[in-house]
């Protein structure tokens, strides 16, 4: 097949083929001049070029279909001179007539198809890069909701850095220095840099914006670190957070920051919705578990991500609406957090189901597909 490839903002066509596609070509069009030429049969042969044509837009772009049209033309004109009486032989003018049609309406139309098929990849990637954007905004939008979050897990570790220096200073500044415990309070230092370097690489991660990038990830893993990144926020909306994650999960092929964004946009969700309807004892359980193909409505197995609150739930009118761009049910909000989460997952071959629990509340199930063969 042919592959769009983008270069210098405009497309061109790069063949991915192997070489046996243009020989096939090259020699259907010398077995039909052959007989075209050589032949007397009374039937329109040069009518074949029309797959010469046709396999030359897997060879080549747009001026290559052309040209390869034009050159199954003047094929077809020097068999007809070679092997017919041109000003008596109507019969085969007719003919010679009805293939140079059939190969200059296939070659327009070849060329159309490519046309079409370009532009369509054209919007494509447009769309790709607008949704890319505007998830990377929503990022950058959620991190500016969680400055002190922020701010209290990187301050932690640095506040123990300290605490450990100054009691390892202690240890040395005895008349006779306690090397192990001044060994165990450098150790702890390490270990709280570790921490707070692997924070600021979280957040980097997320306020990044580069290209989605496809890798095999242990959604449950993805899920914790992501619920780890909102412990301090939910503790200031006095939210209690439960996990249960499967082990042994199939592994899923997929971004890791965008997955991370899904997962804290619906656990954010599910809290400040709580907040704002003053539910008591708010409760989110984050559930992930692999649904077998017998139970799944897509028919295959798949990964399940539920996002389980007790909070006030979904109108019959919010659940229908629930996924639109700009729709809200915030006070303060732009409504393109759940419109977002559904394109990233769409784009992971997923998806996204709204619904009610009983006794009350609202749960959020994300569907991914496992990659075949892969374990956590």
């Amino acid at each position: 097949m042919t592959e769009a490839m983008q270069q210098g903002g405009s497309y061109m066509y790069r063949t991915i083929r192997s070489p046996a596609v243009p020989a096939a070509a090259a020699a259907l069009t010398v077995a039909i001049f052959s007989v075209d030429a050589l032949t007397s049969l009374d039937v329109a042969i040069a009518v074949l070029y029309v797959a010469v044509v046709l396999m030359s837009v897997w060879i080549w772009p747009r001026r290559g279909v052309i040209g390869v049209m034009l050159f199954c033309m003047a094929l077809t004109l020097l068999a007809f001179v070679l092997s017919h009486d041109v000003l008596r032989d109507d019969a085969a003018l007719a003919r010679c007539l009805v293939s140079l049609a059939a190969i200059a309406i296939t070659g327009f139309l070849a060329v159309k198809g490519q046309d079409a098929t370009q532009a369509l990849l054209q919007r494509e990637e447009a769309l790709n890069q607008a949704r890319n954007q505007l998830a990377h905004a929503s990022r950058v939008s959620t991190l500016g909701e969680m400055t002190a979050t922020i701010a209290h897990e990187v301050n932690q570790p640095l506040a123990a850095i300290l605490t450990h220096g100054q009691a390892g200073l202690r240890w040395l500044d005895r008349d006779q220095p306690e090397l192990g415990e001044v060994r165990r309070a450098v150790d702890a230092m390490q270990q709280n840099a570790r921490r707070a370097s692997e924070v600021i690489q979280r957040i980097r991660g997320m306020a990044r914006q580069s290209a989605p990038s496809m890798v095999p990830l242990a959604p449950a893993a993805l899920v914790q670190e992501s619920c780890d990144l909102l412990r301090r926020e939910l503790h200031r909306l006095r939210v209690k957070l439960k996990l249960e994650l499967a082990a042994d999960l199939p592994l899923v092929m997929a971004d890791k920051v965008q997955l991370q964004q899904v997962v804290i946009n619906l656990v954010m969700n599910a809290a400040q919705a709580m907040s704002e309807a003053m539910t008591v004892a708010p409760t989110i359980e984050v559930r992930c578990t692999l649904v077998p193909a017998g139970e799944a409505q897509e028919g295959a197995a798949m990964i399940q991500v539920e996002v389980a609150d007790n909070g006030p739930g979904l109108s019959q009118e919010h659940m229908e609406r629930i996924f639109s761009a700009f729709f809200t049910t915030k006070k303060e909000g732009m409504g393109m957090g759940l419109a977002i989460c559904r394109s990233i997952l769409e784009a992971h071959h997923g998806s996204i189901r709204a619904g009610n629990r009983v006794p009350q509340g609202a749960v959020m199930r994300v569907l991914l597909p496992p990659v075949t063969g892969g374990a956590s």
